[in-house]
């Protein structure tokens, strides 16, 4: 069974800090975990001591963790969505 954890919060709370331990523990555990962050401050790839970017990569065994970038995902994904959006015209 998979299973998704939001962090929410107000700025400053210990959310990144938090879910990167979450993470890491889960992966010890031996649960194939993935982290990502969408904050704009890119603060995850501190509090895993590694460098992340827009696509997974691995940081730890069964761990890969990601900064989002929504411009990086629209410049890759812009051709998709746009032959969806011109199908739902369509239609």
């Amino acid at each position: 069974m998979s299973r998704i954890l939001l962090f929410i919060g107000k700025g400053g709370v210990g959310k990144t800090t938090i879910a990167a331990a979450t993470a890491m523990h889960a992966a010890k555990q031996g649960y194939k975990t993935i982290v990502i962050s969408t904050d704009t401050a890119h603060s995850l790839g501190d509090s895993l001591d590694c460098l992340l970017g827009p696509e997974p990569v691995p940081v730890h065994p069964n761990l890969w963790a990601q900064e989002s970038n929504i411009l990086y995902n629209i410049e890759k994904h812009w051709g998709t969505v746009k032959r969806w959006l011109a199908e739902l015209m369509a239609w």
